[in-house]
């Protein structure tokens, strides 16, 4: 989502390396083209207009939601919500899921860390995720 670039860049002036990819992450746009393959990426659509309010990205492999871009619309918190549930459904609820999130003070960004908390995400610990700060937020295992 572009809107989500902007709070990249915002961390990050040169974004090279969160787009192309380097030793240890691969580019970007070859990232989403694998998840669309493996029909591991899902996308919230306005049924009027056929726009895209958010996209989100999986790994059944590691558990955890790789990419989550939600639009700046009136829509947020609906489509937030039908990315999420429909992204928990996929994954292994008794084992824990993780999510990486921007790491930043930015309003949309604090709407998006409500979101994942009410889902019952909390944060883990900081990293870097190709060059840019993140937030490792964890959904403990379910013990039913």
């Amino acid at each position: 989502m572009t809107e989500d670039h902007n709070y990249v860049k915002e961390l990050v002036p040169d974004l090279v390396q969160w787009y192309e990819g380097n030793e240890k992450d691969m580019a970007f746009g070859d990232y989403m083209k694998a998840k669309i393959k493996q029909q591991e990426a899902f996308m919230a659509i306005n049924k009027e207009t056929k726009g895209c309010l958010g996209i989100i990205a999986l790994s059944h492999t590691y558990n955890r939601i790789t990419f989550l871009g939600i639009s700046h619309t009136k829509y947020y918190k609906l489509a937030g919500d039908m990315l999420m549930s429909y992204a928990l459904g996929q994954l292994n609820s008794r084992i824990e899921i993780a999510i990486n999130l921007i790491k930043s003070n930015a309003e949309h960004i604090n709407y998006m860390r409500e979101l994942i908390k009410e889902y019952g995400f909390v944060k883990e610990q900081s990293a870097l995720e190709n060059g840019v700060p993140v937030d490792k937020m964890i959904k403990k295992a379910s013990t039913s």
